[in-house]
């Protein structure tokens, strides 16, 4: 998935490749095409599954929020119940919801982070790309890779604690490095 309108930054993610099976594409083309100007989709053997984030610009969460609640059943937080999750420490506010194959979707927005000034309806067309991309496996053999090929660097979490998360690239703009087994949020799966 492609659309970039949102200003340049040091890390882009500037193609997203989801595989699903065979009889999922059609589900996959038409809930995407709604949200992005350009999807690509291939066939992948079983049902693979992700999680990946979405940037909202960080003035229009408040919209963004409305436009997802009147789209799309909005997961909760398992302890407290609230669909809206607020990270603190990255100045960041999110919310997720399935896409039509069960991949766990996000939408956060980071305060100062693409503002574009817009008001009113929020429209998907102001969603500045993949913010978060969830990668699973050996986090200090994958952190390595990024930091050899792409130049990344770790920003946040852990690569040597058992069971931590490990944040690549940039806020805004970040691989997730997550061992095999964990969870991801809000679901657990």
């Amino acid at each position: 998935m492609t659309h970039l309108p949102c200003e340049t930054t040091a890390v882009r993610f500037e193609r997203v490749l989801l595989r699903a099976s065979q009889n999922r594409l059609s589900d996959l083309s038409s809930f995407y095409g709604s949200l992005a100007e350009a999807v690509e989709f291939s066939v992948g053997e079983g049902d693979p599954f992700y999680h990946f984030a979405l940037l909202v610009p960080g003035d229009r969460f408040a919209a963004a929020h409305e436009w997802a609640r009147g789209e799309f059943e909005l997961l909760p937080d398992s302890d407290t119940g609230n669909v809206v999750f607020d990270f603190e420490n990255w100045d960041a506010r999110a919310i997720y919801f399935h896409d039509p194959i069960g991949n766990i979707v996000e939408l956060i927005a980071h305060r100062g982070v693409e503002e574009n000034g817009h008001s009113g309806a929020f429209d998907a067309g102001e969603l500045c790309g993949v913010s978060e991309l969830g990668l699973v496996g050996d986090r200090p053999a994958l952190a390595r890779r990024l930091a050899e090929e792409l130049e990344l660097e770790v920003w946040a979490g852990s690569v040597d604690e058992p069971h931590r998360l490990a944040f690549v690239g940039e806020k805004a703009r970040t691989f997730v490095l997550s061992p095999p087994g964990r969870g991801w949020l809000p679901t657990g799966r």
